[in-house]
């Protein structure tokens, strides 16, 4: 089948068949730490949880479905300036500085002051009232001070 030549070349060649697989080990070596090396970066992972809606999604009704609205403002009553319809009060919203709201007055998107009472005030938050009491030992901010109204409890 081989000619005997070639057979009895054979042992001869071996020095030469190692160093073929030794080259070719190395030329495999090579390649793969190269191709590792030299691959690129791997772009940050997203973070898992983001921070508030993505933009552009109104999730107003999501929220509305839930009741998120009612806790949506801080309100403090502060002071009352009057009463009545046409009322004003001193309030704090989400630890703000003080401003005086008159009723009908808008606090925030979807919130409006109702009503001042002698005893606080009534938001009305998306169709929903609800009534804050004026706290009962509140410091007047710089320049107010509290006084009693003739005919007016506390």
């Amino acid at each position: 089948m081989f000619p005997r030549s070639t057979l009895a070349a054979w042992p001869n060649n071996v020095p030469l068949i190692v160093q073929l697989l030794a080259v070719l080990a190395v030329a495999i070596g090579l390649g793969v730490w190269s191709a590792l090396l030299l691959a690129p970066r791997p772009v940050a992972a997203p973070p898992v949880l983001a921070s508030g809606p993505a933009p552009g999604q109104d999730i107003s009704p999501l929220v509305n479905w839930f009741g998120g609205n009612s806790a949506r403002l801080r309100i403090a009553v502060l002071g009352l300036l009057s009463s009545g319809e046409r009322g004003t009060a001193l309030l704090s919203v989400n630890g703000g500085p003080a401003k005086a709201y008159s009723v009908g007055h808008t606090l925030a998107q979807g919130v409006t002051l109702a009503a001042v009472t002698p005893q606080g005030v009534s938001i009305d938050q998306d169709g929903i009232i609800e009534d804050i009491r004026m706290a009962s030992q509140a410091t007047p901010p710089q320049g107010f001070s509290s006084a009693d109204l003739p005919g007016h409890r506390r």
